[in-house]
């Protein structure tokens, strides 16, 4: 049997041509194509690219067609408890939603782009507690926004978008991974959503946001940042957003969030929390750095100051994340659906040894 390490940490364990996750240098890339470039294009044609490969392809039109849920869907949502986590909302009701009527020449996959032509709806229905209408004359991004009553300026739109664009795909991560196991049982896209959106619920992967945002409300004020990280690295705590499993550098999507939350809180209520946020970062880089390691903030760190001022509150980040990620989940189904085998790896038993003698049945 061959020796693997715990959490399959540089392990290939599969082939895909849809994103190259560079974590030596420091670059992403989707089918070939820098993120750095990617920003600068509409959110819906990114993912159709991911999904088609097909650089003329944009899913603006076939989303708006599929963005209002119907009555049935609304009920369905504002059936589930107030109280009940968004991510849970969105796992126990991608696999009850209306068939499509929009992307039928999609095979298999046709009901999972449905699925994330909705997930806007959804999270915005759950988050007002109300039947809405969605605004089929606006852009994929616009409408969303228009649905939470996010600030209306070119940065917050700006702000939002690239984050979603960065989010669309980032190789065998946890959740993708997750999906890809499902639907390697040939189960119908539905499940491997669901499957993948409960994955990335985990702090460890799509909650980090929030608990990055919500370790800077604790710390109110940048005098106490320093103390911070320094208990955490002597407690050997994780410092949450910090650094990344796949980035030997800077990760490259970290840069852009950066960058933006600056723009986006700059004279806002919420630009002390950037502050605190950066001097978290800056404590911590110096510390690495004394240990001879180069590890910075990632994507997570900045991206919940990025959604709270947009007006998402804590507990629907991930939701957010959920948005986006799910073009790339269903474009890894259709990839794994081009040379199926069901994924089944072996395990090294580490039990008590077997007893030859079977022990006798109770009286």
């Amino acid at each position: 049997m061959i020796e693997v390490p715990k959490g399959l940490d540089d392990v290939v364990v599969g082939e895909s041509a849809v994103s190259l996750v560079d974590g030596t240098n420091g670059e992403l890339s989707y089918r070939g194509v820098s993120v750095d470039e990617l920003v600068n294009w509409p959110f819906t044609k990114v993912a159709a690219w991911v999904v088609t490969a097909d650089g003329t392809y944009d899913f603006e039109t076939e989303l708006a067609d599929e963005a209002t849920l119907s009555k049935r869907e609304s009920a369905m949502v504002l059936a589930l408890p107030q109280t009940l986590h968004p991510m849970h909302v969105l796992q126990a009701s991608v696999p009850a939603l209306d068939p499509t009527v929009a992307f039928d020449d999609f095979g298999e996959a046709a009901q999972g782009l449905s699925i994330a032509a909705k997930l806007p709806a959804i999270v915005a229905t759950h988050l007002s507690r109300s039947q809405l209408t969605a605004n089929t004359d606006a852009n994929y991004i616009d409408r969303f926004l228009n649905q939470i009553e996010a600030p209306q300026s070119a940065v917050a739109r700006k702000a939002f978008e690239t984050m979603q664009i960065l989010q669309i795909e980032h190789g065998f991560n946890a959740s993708t991974f997750a999906g890809r196991v499902i639907a390697s049982t040939l189960a119908p896209i539905e499940n491997a959503l669901a499957g993948a959106i409960g994955t990335l619920h985990g702090v460890l992967h799509g909650g980090a946001d929030q608990a990055a945002l919500e370790t800077a409300d604790r710390l109110k004020d940048v005098s106490h940042a320093r103390d911070f990280v320094d208990r955490c690295i002597e407690g050997r705590d994780k410092v949450m957003g910090m650094g990344h499993r796949e980035y030997r550098v800077v990760d490259p999507r970290a840069k852009h969030a950066k960058r933006l939350a600056k723009e986006l809180t700059e004279g806002t209520e919420h630009e002390s929390t950037y502050h605190v946020l950066e001097a978290i970062e800056e404590r911590f880089t110096e510390r690495m750095a004394e240990k001879g390691k180069d590890l910075h903030a990632n994507i997570e760190f900045y991206k919940g100051l990025i959604y709270r001022a947009i007006g998402l509150p804590t507990r629907f980040f991930t939701t957010g994340f959920a948005m986006a990620r799910v073009f790339g989940y269903i474009a890894h189904f259709i990839e794994s659906r081009e040379d199926n085998r069901l994924i089944r790896p072996a395990v090294k038993y580490v039990g008590p040894p077997v007893d030859p003698e079977p022990i006798p049945a109770s009286a």
